[in-house]
């Protein structure tokens, strides 16, 4: 992909330095590489524009899905910034790569340097590529994925008396502040949401069931799923539970989970097992102790699935409370079994009566030998330890064939039912 013409702007011709000075995944060129022509480009025009675009909030992307995924957004940025480029003629705009991570320099300037680039047209500017650059990855993330990118900017005011690398490190450092203070007001937005959505008890419950994957008729049970306001990123559970567990609210947000899930309840009655989902941090400190479930004998027939969406600190504590919980009727489910930290090792330690295999193995199983054999070795395990299995995320008939020919005894997913206010069965 060309790289902008820009006035002074002399890259290097091809060598066996290449993979040194350019990023290897988009092909942009470091910083270092065109120093002497931003330094010709900002001694001709006075005052560049530096944009920092933040990337740093998209690492969960990677988490999630994996690091050639990861890699194609990458190229895609690339791709987005070459085409909104254009969009600001008679401005010129450029990216390059920053030494190191993976945040993209942009590098805004007079398309002939007649006239002076203005605070206001960087800041423009820069607000114009965060919106264009966020729109589009709403389009290519999955639905309410927390992905974002922050944008700050700086003018870079060129001086003779100071050293060219020093004005530029100055102003991308600007940059970056910018940015982190974008970011940073950005999250106690959220953190204000949060508060407002536990505090006026913004909490729908779907209930979606889990079916025998032998007789689509045979309902085993439901999971009560927990959704914020409709059409926000708070309508995902993850974007919930994940916010709430870094500032500090993760008992009230399960509190009134829980909460919502016995009045859901009131009004409907099943024989069917319950499938309600537990952070294990609050297992690691007895807090559950003090949850509305708990508090409550007439609910029978519950699965305690435990969601690692961090890592398990203290096993033997979270093992013990697993204990205690039994004891007082309920049954144990590992959720997300082959993604992220629902690892063999927490399978071993917790015993679980039911292992839920992650959406991430299920979908596109049909057409993955890896994905088959994971699944078997789940299953195996499972038969072992006297377990029944689940697949998570049923969404072709193609898996759900697959899955039933490697003998997994559960299933949920879009295929089967949606999730709905009401219970099956």
């Amino acid at each position: 992909m060309k790289t902008p013409a820009q006035p002074g702007y002399r890259p290097l011709a091809a060598s066996s330095f290449h993979p040194l000075f350019h990023d290897a995944v988009t092909g942009l060129p470091s910083v270092p590489l065109i120093l002497e022509s931003l330094q010709t480009l900002a001694s001709q025009q006075g005052r560049i524009g530096i944009i920092f675009v933040d990337t740093t909030h998209l690492e969960v992307l990677e988490k999630n899905h994996n690091w050639e995924w990861m890699d194609s957004l990458f190229v895609q940025l690339r791709i987005w910034t070459d085409s909104i480029a254009s969009q600001f003629a008679p401005l010129r705009l450029f990216a390059t790569h920053r030494v190191p991570g993976d945040n993209l320099i942009l590098v805004l300037s007079s398309a002939d340097g007649s006239a002076g680039l203005t605070d206001t047209q960087l800041a423009t500017v820069s607000a114009r590529t965060e919106e264009l650059f966020n729109r589009y990855l709403v389009e290519i993330l999955p639905p309410q994925s927390f992905g974002h990118l922050f944008h700050g900017h700086a003018i870079l005011e060129y001086n003779s008396n100071y050293r060219f690398e020093r004005l530029l490190a100055r102003s991308i450092n600007q940059a970056f502040q910018n940015a982190l203070s974008r970011q940073l007001e950005t999250h106690q937005n959220d953190v204000r949401q949060l508060e407002e959505i536990v505090m006026t008890q913004q909490i729908r419950i779907l209930f979606q069931p889990i079916f025998a994957l032998g007789d689509h008729n045979e309902i085993l049970g439901h999971e009560a799923l927990s959704r914020g306001p409709a059409g926000t990123a708070f309508e995902a559970a993850e974007n919930l539970f994940s916010l709430a567990g870094k500032c500090s609210m993760l008992s009230h947000l399960e509190h009134l989970c829980q909460k919502q899930i016995l009045l859901a309840l009131e009004a409907q009655s099943t024989s069917k097992l319950l499938f309600v989902n537990m952070e294990p941090s609050l297992l690691e400190r007895d807090s559950y102790l003090r949850l509305p479930l708990f508090q409550e004998p007439a609910v029978q027939n519950v699965v305690l699935e435990v969601t690692e969406r961090v890592a398990i600190t203290d096993y033997r504590m979270v093992a013990r409370a697993l204990e205690s919980i039994r004891s007082r009727g309920f049954r144990v489910a590992v959720d997300d079994a082959g993604s992220g930290f629902a690892s063999l090792e927490s399978i071993a330690i917790l015993k679980p009566d039911y292992i839920k295999i992650s959406e991430k193995l299920v979908q596109g199983i049909s057409d993955d030998y890896i994905k088959q054999e994971i699944v078997r070795t789940l299953r195996d395990m499972a038969w072992r330890l006297s377990a029944s299995v689940i697949a998570e995320g049923i969404e072709n008939e193609r898996d759900l064939n697959m899955l039933i020919d490697l003998g997994i005894s559960y299933g949920q997913g879009y295929l089967l039912q949606r999730p709905a206010e009401r219970l099956l069965g």
